[in-house]
């Protein structure tokens, strides 16, 4: 059962977990032998054994899309200009046994190996796009209508920030915002009507001048089959995206709360490469020499493996930030309604005695009250009640020949309870 090392607070991981870390277990003695070939015949790059974030390895399942614990990866990295690649441990192994090949030949004397056409070298990959970081926008404030303007982070796969640029907010068909008296109290409240969102991704800052070259970004929403991909903004480490998206729902349904309440959408940044020309210091140096470089310069971490192992599928602080959020915002919402409550009645109690018509009184109150919590419909309810016995003492007033002098419950006794409520 023992492969060599547990990772976790107590011991305990998923089968998701620890099949990421049997193919860690497996894949570091490879990394390590293809790193002495690459030293060997001096091909200025190097391999580190990654762990990219499930976000960013989505599959369609029959009930939504599914994100995986980890995905088990090698970065290659060219020591020279800093590109980097990520293989899939398929690619890998099958370059691993290309490298095998190539060092035996090494071993043999083969002088044709300083000729070899690029196509043919187990070291070579054309420049592509690379991802830079994934970030995912959870999306239980739009199941009570409430905006989310706060920017999200976009980590790479160590966890360190990146960028942020990412919103999205309630929004009408034609991409106008809701504003904030969209706010429901009850998520069900929308149950059965259409309903429309807007993502919009302005601006992002990337730390990296390699890329340079060009970045986007790319995104899936339920029910997509194809993601949608950002124009590659180029020359620029602080691209301006300018981009929206209006989703439409015709009509929401339990499944579309549920998704709101407990999934996300998970952006993926992507930065371009080229071919860069190296600097003339480190080509004089050997691939050994530049890797000991990286590896007191901080760039190669050990420690990285065991901070992803120990880290969640989905990021729980983020989660948290979200709620967090929500609540906040409900409650400002619900504070200023409270807010005009209490203008309300502070302006009847100021009217005098003549004045003091119940009825206006009441269609204020029940306008601001039925815009919010329970809690302010339950005062509109009282103050209903209040006119029904108002209505039943006037009528055994006339018929009885109740005392008249019996102050009525309509001119103090609304105010206090709006109060009290």
């Amino acid at each position: 059962q023992a492969k060599g090392f547990q990772t976790g607070a107590d011991g305990q991981l998923s089968k998701e977990q620890q099949l990421a870390q049997e193919q860690v277990l497996e894949l570091l003695p490879m990394v390590s032998e293809s790193n002495a070939v690459s030293e060997e015949l001096n091909k200025h790059k190097s391999f580190e054994v990654i762990l990219i974030s499930g976000a960013a390895n989505p599959t369609e399942g029959s009930k939504g899309t599914k994100y995986h614990s980890y995905r088990v990866m090698v970065k290659m990295k060219n020591l020279l200009n800093g590109n980097t690649w990520l293989w899939e441990r398929g690619k890998f192994m099958n370059r691993r046994y290309l490298m095998q090949d190539m060092y035996q030949r090494h071993l043999d004397g083969d002088e044709t190996l300083k000729d070899m056409p690029e196509d043919q070298d187990a070291f070579w990959d054309p420049p592509c796009e690379v991802l830079i970081g994934t970030s995912s926008a959870f999306l239980q404030a739009l199941g009570y209508g409430i905006d989310m303007d706060d920017p999200i982070l976009i980590t790479d796969y160590k966890g360190e920030d990146q960028v942020r640029c990412l919103l999205t907010f309630p929004c009408d068909e034609t991409g106008k915002c809701m504003g904030e008296e969209y706010f429901v109290e009850d998520s069900s409240e929308l149950l059965g009507k259409p309903y429309h969102y807007k993502v919009t991704m302005k601006s992002c800052e990337i730390r990296d001048s390699r890329f340079n070259v060009g970045s986007f970004i790319k995104y899936k929403i339920d029910g997509d089959e194809e993601y949608t991909v950002t124009p590659t903004v180029t020359e620029s480490l602080a691209p301006e995206f300018n981009h929206s998206r209006v989703v439409k729902i015709d009509k929401v349904t339990q499944e579309t709360l549920e998704y709101f309440e407990n999934s996300c959408i998970t952006f993926l940044l992507y930065g371009c490469q080229e071919d860069r020309e190296s600097d003339v210091k480190l080509i004089k140096l050997t691939t050994k020499e530049l890797r000991q470089r990286e590896e007191t310069s901080g760039n190669i971490k050990t420690n990285a493996l065991t901070r992803q192992l120990t880290k969640n599928t989905v990021d729980e602080s983020a989660m948290l930030k979200t709620e967090i959020l929500v609540l906040k915002r409900r409650n400002d919402i619900l504070a200023k309604k409270e807010k005009r409550i209490q203008g309300i009645v502070t302006a009847w109690g100021k009217k005098l005695p003549e004045e003091q018509q119940f009825e206006p009184y009441h269609r204020a109150i029940s306008a601001a009250a039925f815009n919010t919590g329970t809690m302010l419909k339950s005062a509109a309810t009282v103050i209903t009640q209040v006119i029904k016995a108002q209505k039943l003492v006037g009528a055994m007033t006339g018929v009885n020949g109740v005392n008249a002098d019996v102050p009525m419950v309509s001119k103090a006794a609304g105010s206090k309870a709006c109060v009290m409520m």
